[in-house]
């Protein structure tokens, strides 16, 4: 039903040429509600698309990790409107799934131990990498030295780089991969990294080690 008073408007701009462009210019909603209602910023469509708080299946992502100390899986699942269901099974693998070759290494799940240390690590204003896997640092340190008891070189710079994967200025294991590239003969790189780490946390015995690859000595 038609509001009395916009048929009035309406009569009036039949009987008035003059009124006509004065009718045109006003829109449909002033003739139900008078006067029209204020609009909600968040509706304005004139700078494009409406305006949420989530671009669903385009940029937002939900990052799942699942780390069991023998396989570690992670992966980035798009937010849908609709919702979906995602299901991951560990399981040896088949012909009917294709999957990608795993690792070699699993980063070892942290312990209670470690969270004392993240924190210390934290306090000190250094950066964690959050893209990375959550790895124990106790436990990689163990492993990296056990490597380098054994002379698996190469091995034990693997797990320095895991845990600097995660934790990129933790100065032991970066001190340590200094020390492990020059074991393996990269001396320019060995020095790169120790010159980084004493930015970071100055050492005696590092200093030592650099005036002395400064001057090429071994």
């Amino acid at each position: 039903m038609r509001h009395p008073r916009a048929s009035l408007w309406l009569l009036a701009c039949l009987a008035s040429g003059a009124l006509l462009p004065a009718c045109s210019a006003r829109n449909y909603t002033t003739y139900l509600i008078e006067p029209a209602p204020a609009k909600n910023p968040a509706l304005d469509e004139d700078e494009g698309t409406l305006a949420r708080p989530f671009g669903f299946g385009s940029t937002t992502v939900m990052k799942v990790s699942w780390n069991d100390g023998e396989v570690l899986t992670e992966v980035q699942i798009p937010v849908l409107a609709g919702g979906q269901r995602i299901i991951i099974e560990h399981s040896d693998a088949s012909g009917e799934v294709k999957t990608l070759p795993s690792t070699r290494l699993v980063p070892p799940k942290p312990t209670i131990a470690d969270a004392t240390l993240v924190e210390a690590y934290r306090a000190r204003g250094l950066r964690v990498n959050a893209d990375a896997p959550d790895i124990s640092i106790t436990r990689s340190r163990t492993l990296m030295q056990d490597a380098l008891e054994t002379g698996n070189v190469q091995l034990a710079l693997e797990w320095a780089e895991m845990v600097l994967a995660r934790y990129p200025a933790h100065p032991e294991f970066m001190r340590a991969k200094g020390s492990i590239l020059y074991l393996m003969g990269e001396r320019e790189k060995a020095i790169e990294v120790y010159e980084a780490v004493e930015e970071i946390e100055s050492d005696p015995q590092v200093r030592e080690m650099l005036e002395t690859l400064r001057q090429g000595g071994n």
